[in-house]
């Protein structure tokens, strides 16, 4: 997959382990972070980055907004709502639902090309 992009919605902890993952194992030339949280996005580039001398080359980088997937490949949707305290998962559910018809399309849009798992 050489001069690929995977980009990862999330940087949770899954999100991050599958930025990792990716990372160790050289399947992309480039790795974008995104989150809704751009300190903690920020935070996990960081981290990555300082482990490149240890991976096969790659580019880590990472954003609280959704750019940062043009012209990806690869996108792997780690994101979701939390749980609220009393909330049913069915509910949950619903939000997530919501959550996905606005940020799939906006994916689509920034990566026609592209192959989505989540």
């Amino acid at each position: 997959m050489k001069g690929s992009k995977v980009a990862i919605i999330g940087a949770g902890g899954v999100g991050a382990t599958i930025a990792y993952a990716a990372l160790l194992n050289g399947v992309a030339r480039e790795i974008a972070l995104y989150d809704i949280d751009g300190a903690k996005v920020q935070a996990e580039v960081l981290d990555l980055n300082h482990g490149l001398r240890f991976t096969p080359t790659a580019r880590v980088l990472g954003s609280d907004h959704l750019d940062v997937c043009v012209d990806a490949d690869v996108i792997v949707v780690t994101a979701g709502a939390r749980q609220r305290p009393g909330e049913t998962r069915l509910d949950l559910a619903g939000r997530n639902t919501d959550i996905f018809r606005e940020l799939i399309p906006a994916l689509v849009e920034r990566a026609p090309g592209l192959y989505c798992w989540w």
